[in-house]
């Protein structure tokens, strides 16, 4: 059991690497990933279910934005968010723009973003580290 825990201690910090030390980084478990788009003859839409995936987060005060990295959100590239109303020494932040928004309270968030063909959401508990 020891091994297994340094394993993923090991794994959680490798993650968290890229969006540098010394500032409060969020580690982020989706429980439901969807869209819904349109089907392959484009008559109707369909509710496409993803596996949920693992993502992390830093707020840059400077920019006012959220610095996403994960591989639905950006890949390799950080995917970036204005913030609308964040407060980090609450752990509250509400970021986004005209077609999507990002929203974490009390340890949950939600992600929608409505696009011309497809909507997406996706919820789930972020902790930070």
């Amino acid at each position: 059991m020891r091994n297994f825990r340094s394993l993923v201690l090991g794994v959680v910090l490798v993650i968290l690497s890229p969006l540098g030390w010394g500032e409060d980084v969020y580690y982020c478990v989706e429980e439901h990933s969807v869209e819904l788009a349109p089907t392959d003859s484009g008559d109707a839409y369909e509710l496409n279910r993803y596996k949920p995936e693992t993502f992390t987060f830093k707020y840059e005060p400077d920019a006012n934005r959220l610095a996403i990295k994960g591989r639905t959100w950006g890949g390799d590239e950080l995917f970036y968010v204005v913030c609308r109303d964040c407060f980090a020494n609450t752990g509250s932040f509400w970021a986004g723009d005209q077609d999507s928004s990002f929203v974490l309270r009390n340890g949950r968030f939600n992600y929608a973003a409505a696009y011309s063909r497809a909507t997406r959401m996706k919820t789930g508990t972020c902790t930070k580290f």
